[in-house]
């Protein structure tokens, strides 16, 4: 994986496949993306390579998921959705901010079941 620094605030994690950007606000990132599956520990050794803790990491925005890999995407959802959450911003409609664990932990329960 290669770290770019886009902006002295924005750095590009590219991986063979895929990629992803931190966004450092104060002393807190946002992780934009995830990389593709597996590479939690990528980007934890990009982070700390930055100067971080992994913890530093307070949101995580998922632009979309690959259909092509709808189990694993489920699968990286009902864990997120297992976080404790401020905030929670879909798609369409307003965000939620109060009761976004509740929403999103739902949302995992309701799209995690075999259709």
């Amino acid at each position: 994986m290669d770290v770019i620094e886009l902006l002295p605030r924005l750095h590009l994690l590219r991986f063979p496949v895929g990629q992803a950007c931190l966004w450092r606000d104060g002393g807190e990132l946002t992780l934009v993306d995830a990389g593709p599956p597996g590479s939690g520990g990528a980007v934890a050794e990009a982070v700390t390579a930055l100067g971080y803790r992994p913890g530093s990491v307070r949101r995580i925005v998922l632009t979309h998921f690959h259909a092509l890999d709808r189990p694993r995407a489920l699968a990286s959802f009902r864990r997120l959705a297992s976080l404790d959450t401020d905030m929670a911003c879909f798609g369409h409609g307003d965000p939620v901010t109060t009761g976004a664990s509740a929403v999103l932990r739902k949302a995992a329960e309701d799209h995690s079941a075999p259709r």
